[in-house]
């Protein structure tokens, strides 16, 4: 299995380090899984791989922890979301050997991976002086102990409390409460002998009332840990919820770390972010262990616009250097323009250095370089008017950590990529600190949309939050698609004849391109009532003259799709296509297309100008793993349509639709595409994820579907496929576009 190179491409919530073997390194990602550092390759390894559609929950990562006493433990808590979006309950990977095989160990409740507050943590923490034992924050479930690694866990009833406050937004928007809970739990390693348990223990839970607590006798009894600090605003105890649209109530603890020097170190922050914004303010504070005392160690003030903002600064994370306990960095969130800003404190945050800096108004003085060529995109294909920069420092930056054997290696993660920088005590000396992409294996774009090409670039993807790319070369990154840039691009297509025609649609907006992907221009004049919401369709007739586009509406707007003959200048309703119908072109004839909607099938004769309803069959696929229909035309076989239809399985036919077959053994198909044709056969080789007679796989058949071979094996799955192509030049290389795990592909040697 290979990678098409993105290189990062999505939100890294989560760096974890082992403190006792060097160079072990974890992260954690929101819908992408799991990575381990190789030091020998200076890459991240995928850990989870051999879960597939089925376990696609179990993507998104709440969680990881590194055993300090046997490196080679490891527990990851696997779980995107609390809600009923997705089947099962989450799971604990527990392994022995350093992620290379698991143990799934099922949970009573769900995680929240991929929900608000997902840089908050960490939530797994194995006690460094019995390591069997390891606690678990839940998201509203209270605390959680395994006493023999991870293997089997029991509710700690002692503890007080489970987080009662929830996201009023999510609520609103989803009708699901969900729960912060418990986003970080800490060991006091000097309050116990190896072999015996650590008796102090120190856990952060985002509650109206305290909001840290602390066991002196091993987790038999909690308290609120004395004196700790709070600012809360007027009604938090009333309401309970945190908004970022109104007053977020108070300081939560988002990061408690221990600190070598014997102190616990708490970042907080108005809002539990990722998103939320910094205006409202944070702190860190540092609590000693020996003396009991609390000291406010709180980022300077640094505002180039202080008229809309407070003096406090909302605070992503915090690291501190193990060699030099004195030493600290740490990251503002959310400070989305000009930029976000780490800081460095050489005395244990008496005093902070800010490693960008305004001199006067807009003047930017950076202490820093930013090499991102290994990921082009990051600059998004814009400049920015300064004091602002393109690429930025960063987003999103909730993991931060200091490599604990080197103190010049930091690495820091985004919400695209993860940075990592190699001469980090420059800054101490006044020179500039040297950043680059450290995300070499990291592939977390959710794809939602592939097209091979007969010439040309051999793939083009339309991506979620990226855009997408024309890949020119699949083992490189590429530079962002602009003009127009469209954040998710969630249909792509081409004009069979004339593949140098391409276009791209997403977020309300269509762009055209007639050389190849190599320059794109937005249409000329976009549909009234067009919103910029994920969905929607289009498709361009196979000589490239006509384009039909159905894009989502504004709410309460429904618009019928529409045809252009000229490039988008003008638009014509489909007649007889409801709105929202997905229509996709015939590969052979210019004149005919297919549209689907509600269980009718529709065929139009005459260049999308109008539709008549050819068929009417329930292609309605389950809500589960984050189906919906796949439907693809044949190249080279005017009127020949496959359906991936979910758990109705895969279907085809040979007229446009008017009939259709249901291909015997495939229980659930998830996404249909076609490739190059075997050299003894005259139809493409044809491509699917599916489960057939039993199995989760990716399958080909060079036979219309009579017999199948499977391209992956039981390591290889990658969770979901949003999409499948193979290759229009390579017979058996096949491309998969998943949801958090990129573009992974096959190819027989």
């Amino acid at each position: 299995m290979k990678q098409v190179k993105v290189v990062g491409g999505g939100y890294i919530p989560g760096i974890i380090f082992n403190p006792s073997e060097k160079d072990l390194w974890y992260l954690r990602t929101d819908i992408g899984g799991a990575y381990r550092w190789d030091p020998s390759s200076k890459k991240w390894i995928p850990l989870i791989d051999f879960l597939g559609p089925e376990d696609y929950d179990q993507y998104g990562i709440a969680s990881i922890a590194t055993d300090p006493v046997e490196p080679n433990r490891l527990i990851i808590a696997a779980g995107m979301y609390t809600t009923d979006w997705t089947e099962g309950p989450a799971e604990m990977l527990v392994s022995e050997d350093y992620g290379e095989t698991f143990t799934r160990v099922e949970m009573p409740f769900r995680m929240g991976g991929n929900m608000p507050g997902r840089g908050m943590g960490e939530r797994l923490a194995i006690d460094p002086n019995d390591n069997r034992i390891v606690y678990f924050g839940s998201f509203g479930q209270g605390l959680w102990r395994s006493r023999d690694h991870g293997y089997t866990w029991e509710r700690v009833e002692s503890f007080p409390v489970t987080g009662n406050v929830y996201d009023a937004d999510f609520y609103t928007y989803v009708g699901h409460k969900f729960f912060y809970g418990i986003p970080w739990v800490v060991f006091d390693p000097t309050s116990g002998e190896l072999g015996e348990g650590s008796k102090h223990i120190y856990v952060g839970v985002i509650d109206t009332g305290p909001t840290i607590y602390e066991s002196l006798d091993g987790g038999d009894s909690w308290h609120p840990l004395e004196g700790q600090p709070g600012k809360i605003f007027e009604g938090v105890k009333e309401h309970g919820l945190l908004s970022s649209n109104d007053p977020l109530g108070k300081y939560y603890p988002v990061k408690g770390i221990y600190s070598p020097e014997g102190a616990l170190i708490v970042a907080y922050h108005a809002g539990c972010g990722p998103f939320n914004s910094s205006y409202e303010g944070g702190a860190i504070w540092k609590f000693s262990f020996n003396t009991r005392t609390w000291e406010d160690i709180s980022l300077p003030p640094h505002d180039p616009d202080p008229s809309h903002r407070t003096n406090d600064r909302g605070v992503g994370a915090v690291a501190v250097d193990w060699q030099h306990p004195q030493v600290l960095v740490a990251s503002t969130l959310n400070e989305w323009w000009p930029d976000e800003i780490l800081y460095r404190s050489t005395d244990g945050g008496k005093t902070w250095k800010p490693i960008w800096e305004i001199t006067e108004w807009p003047t930017r003085v950076d202490h820093y370089t930013l090499d991102y060529s290994l990921a082009p995109w990051l600059d998004w294909g814009t400049r920015k008017a300064p004091p602002e920069e393109s690429p930025k420092l960063g987003w999103m930056i909730t993991a931060l950590a200091i490599d604990p054997f080197n103190s010049d290696v930091m690495m820091y993660g985004t919400g695209a990529t993860l940075y990592r920088t190699e001469n980090l005590t420059a800054w101490d000396r006044g020179e500039k600190v040297h950043i680059f992409v450290g995300a070499e294996g990291i592939e977390e774009t959710a794809v939602l949309d592939l097209e091979s090409l007969p010439e040309g670039a051999p793939l083009v993807s339309g991506m979620g939050d990226i855009g997408g790319f024309v890949h020119f070369e699949l083992d490189k990154a590429q530079p962002m698609i602009t003009n127009p840039y469209i954040g998710s691009v969630s249909d792509v297509d081409f004009a069979e004849h004339v593949p140098s025609i391409i276009i791209r649609m997403g977020d309300g907006t269509l762009g055209v391109s007639r050389d190849g992907g190599k320059t794109w221009k937005p249409v000329p004049r976009k549909l009234k009532g067009t919103s910029k919401n994920w969905g929607g369709s289009a498709a361009i007739s196979a000589d490239g003259t006509t384009i039909v586009w159905a894009p989502p509406g504004e709410e309460g707007v429904e618009i019928i799709p529409h045809w252009s003959s000229d490039y988008g200048r003008t638009w014509t309703p489909c007649e007889g296509l409801p709105p929202f119908a997905k229509v996709i072109s015939d590969r052979v004839n210019p004149s005919r297309f297919y549209a689907y909607k509600d269980g009718v099938w529709y065929e139009s004769t005459d260049g999308a100008r109008s539709f008549v309803l050819v068929n009417e069959i329930d292609f309605k696929v389950d809500p589960s793993l984050i189906t919906e229909l796949n439907m693809r035309a044949v190249f080279g076989k005017e009127g020949h349509l496959w359906v991936a239809a979910g758990k109705r399985g895969l279907l085809r036919s040979k007229d446009g639709g008017k009939t259709w077959e249901r291909i015997p053994g495939v229980e659930w198909a998830r996404a249909v595409g076609f490739g190059k044709a075997a050299s003894d056969s005259h139809y493409p080789a044809v491509y699917t994820q599916m489960k057939y007679r039993g199995g989760w796989g990716v399958w080909q058949s060079d036979d219309e579907g009579k017999t199948w071979l499977r391209v992956n094996d039981s390591s290889q799955q990658c969770g979901v496929a949003m999409c499948i192509t193979g290759d229009r030049r390579v017979y058996g290389r096949v491309y998969m576009g998943t949801n958090g795990r990129g573009i992974v592909y096959w190819e027989f040697e």
